[in-house]
Order: C-alpha cells, then sequence, then structure tokens
C-alpha cells in the first residue's frame, strides 16, 4: 500500500469473484457480497506471513479468498447458516486449503473469546436498515442486519468491539469496513459512528477512503443524495493510547483539590510509585464513592475543563447524572477524555463504588488514596 488517502477498485478479477451459481442461491443475490481486491492490500500489508485474519462478518467468505490469494491463513464467522455453506462450497472451489481458511457459524461475539490469537481482523460491517428475511427470528439470533433500532445496531456493535480485544493480538489490527448510509429520508453516520466506538476500544491510526466506478445521473437544483460510490476503510491497532503524564497528573491534583475522596489505582498509580510496568500508562484509573452528588459535580468539572465523558463508548454528560440516569450504577464505568490542540491526551477510566467494585478487582493493586505527588508550581501552571 502506498500513502494515498484512497483506494481505487476498478475491476474484479474473474478468478476470485463469487460464482454466478453460488450467488443465485442466496435470498438477497449475494448483492451485499464484498470485493476481494478489496481486502487483499489490507492483508498483504497488515498481516504478516505466517500469521492469520479473522473476519466476523464472514458473509461470502470474500474476506478468506484474499487472505488465500496472499498466502494467509484465514478464520471467517457467520451467523447465517445458508451463506456458511455457500462460503464452504466457494472456498472449496478454489482449493484454499492452504493456507488453511476456516468458517465458523455463529454469534461473532460469543466466539471470539475462544479463538486462537489472530494478526488482523477485517471486514465489511452489515449495514442497518437492511429488509433481512424473517426479521423477528433472525433480531434473536443476533443477527445485525435484522436489528429494529439504530441505537440496538450500535450496541451490538460495540459489544462485539469489547470481545474482538481478546482475540486479537497485541499490536495486531483492526480494519473495518463501512459507509454513511441514507434509511428513508434519515441520512445515518454508521462509518463516523463506528470509528468513535472503535476509538474508544482501540488505538485509532487511520482512514482509507474506498472509490468504486458507478455511473452517475445529474441531479434536479435543490436535490442532492448521493450514489454512494465510496466508503471508509476505518484502522485501528490493539495498542494502549498515548497520554501525557504529566498533564495527567496535573488534571488528577486538580481534581483531587476541588473534589477529594477518589482512589487512584492501576497502573498510573503504580508508574508513580515507580513500580515495574510492562508499557507506559494509557490511562489513570479512578475509584470513585458511592455518592450521586459528587459524581454529578465530578462530570460537570470535568466537562468545564474539556473532557469529553462516555459510558460504554455512548456519549454521556453531566446532565445525565440525574435521576434520568438510574441505569448508571448499573454500568459501572465513565470515561473522560480530553485532548488538546497540540495533541496531548489524558484519559480517565471512573469506576464507580458499589457493593460488587469496592475491593476484589481495586484492592491489592498499587493505590493512592491521599496526596499525590507535588509537581513543581512552574509545570503545574504550564500543563492545566
Amino acid at each position: 500500500m502506498n500513502d494515498n488517502s484512497w483506494l481505487h477498485l476498478s475491476k474484479q478479477d474473474p478468478a476470485w469473484t463469487l460464482p454466478q451459481a453460488l450467488a443465485d442461491t442466496d435470498r438477497f443475490g449475494a448483492r451485499d457480497c464484498g470485493w476481494v481486491e478489496q481486502m487483499q492490500p489490507f492483508i498483504a500489508h497488515l498481516c504478516p506471513p505466517g500469521g492469520t485474519v479473522l473476519d466476523p462478518f464472514c458473509g461470502f467468505g470474500s474476506t478468506l479468498v484474499a487472505a488465500h490469494s496472499v498466502g494467509r491463513a484465514g478464520i471467517g464467522i457467520e451467523i447465517d447458516g445458508q451463506r456458511v455453506a455457500l462460503t464452504r462450497q466457494r472456498l472449496q472451489r478454489l482449493g484454499a486449503d492452504g493456507p488453511p481458511q476456516q468458517v465458523l457459524q455463529g454469534d461473532a461475539t460469543a466466539l471470539a473469546h475462544s479463538l486462537p490469537p489472530v494478526d488482523l481482523v477485517l471486514s465489511n460491517v452489515p449495514y442497518f436498515g437492511c429488509r433481512w428475511p424473517d426479521t423477528a427470528d433472525a433480531a434473536q439470533d443476533g443477527q445485525l442486519y435484522a436489528s429494529q433500532t439504530y441505537a440496538a445496531f450500535l450496541g451490538m456493535l460495540e459489544r462485539l468491539l469489547r470481545a474482538l480485544r481478546d482475540c486479537l493480538r497485541p499490536g495486531g489490527w483492526l480494519v473495518l469496513c463501512a459507509e454513511n448510509l441514507r434509511v428513508g429520508e434519515q441520512f445515518v453516520p454508521l462509518a463516523w459512528d463506528l470509528a468513535r466506538l472503535m476509538a474508544d476500544r482501540f488505538r485509532f491510526i487511520e482512514e482509507r477512503i474506498l472509490i468504486y466506478d458507478r455511473a452517475s445521473l445529474p441531479e434536479s437544483p435543490g436535490q442532492l443524495h448521493s450514489n454512494r460510490s465510496h466508503e471508509y476503510a476505518l484502522i485501528a491497532r490493539h495498542l494502549p493510547h498515548a497520554i501525557d503524564t504529566d498533564q495527567t497528573l496535573a488534571v488528577l491534583q486538580a481534581l483531587q483539590a476541588a473534589y477529594p475522596g477518589f482512589v487512584l489505582y492501576g497502573s498510573f498509580a503504580r508508574w508513580l510509585q515507580d513500580l515495574p510496568l510492562s508499557q507506559a500508562p494509557a490511562d489513570a484509573d479512578l475509584l470513585l464513592p458511592d455518592n450521586p452528588s459528587l459524581l454529578a459535580a465530578l462530570c460537570h468539572w470535568l466537562e468545564q475543563q474539556g473532557f469529553a465523558l462516555t459510558c460504554w463508548g455512548a456519549p454521556f454528560s453531566a446532565a445525565m447524572t440525574g435521576p434520568a440516569a438510574a441505569v448508571l450504577p448499573q454500568r459501572h464505568y465513565l470515561r473522560a477524555v480530553r485532548l488538546d490542540r497540540t495533541g496531548r491526551q489524558v484519559r480517565l477510566d471512573l469506576c464507580l463504588r458499589d457493593a460488587r467494585y469496592d475491593g476484589a478487582d481495586i484492592l491489592g493493586q498499587a493505590v493512592f488514596r491521599h496526596g499525590l505527588p507535588l509537581m513543581p508550581p512552574a509545570l503545574l501552571q504550564a500543563t492545566v
């Protein structure tokens, strides 16, 4: 691959396309079948020789065909049994038995935990609003195509991303391809929402815009509807986020002065105590008292300091810490991220204390309960 921000896909190699006889057996006529040429550059560039590619939305096996074509092993997961059978036939016709290409039927979120480590996760994400047959049964089985609401669709994607961390090697790559959509008359920013979810779980690296040759039509004045001849390849890695440790310490000291009572633990606490670390801290972990008023005030303070709040990838705000956020303690967790215009980043993970989350996971780790180390006044003034 080169450093162009785009990849122009103009034609498909007949050697790798889905045979028409197999496409005709699909309930959708295989109209959502991805291009092998779309996947080949990412596999060749990001998956090392001898490595393994995982496609959690295998569909018709185009990613596995691409892996076969460039000499990499592949694992595909597909929830629809008919498409699993179709993919296996497609691979069999190609003689794709070395390196091995494995196709599993089931829900990728459930199966990811049991997979061997992989070097690259690469997939086309199913699009929202598809008229999937047998919608009610498919939705119960976890079929993304059958999601009834966009919120449910994004929730399923968020849970999958959490699961993928268990099978993607440290340093491994995650590339998900998606496009923004129109559902009825509504514009749906699927690619941009997916990028936000990926950045919450992984270190977001780059994007590539995939461009296809499609016929265009003139539009009447005042109308503007895209022919969707592009999509986004969203690229992340399983790496810790890079934070500014001095900036983080300054924020914690200011926070301690304003709202004492939290417990600092985890890698940042160990770093402050000069304990050995396998890698630099990627965030600062705080355990908060069981005090709704304090939580509301703390969230408001963080927003005033320029932090964006999320709860398991979903946007959150100080205004949501009242009665409307009664569900929040059940999720135990908020994240606060601030990025300044010089690129310095501070990430705080706020764990909400209750009967279940007050001891076993926290005590025994290096903690600072009171008295964070002081910074020189000049440095403190420069970083806050």
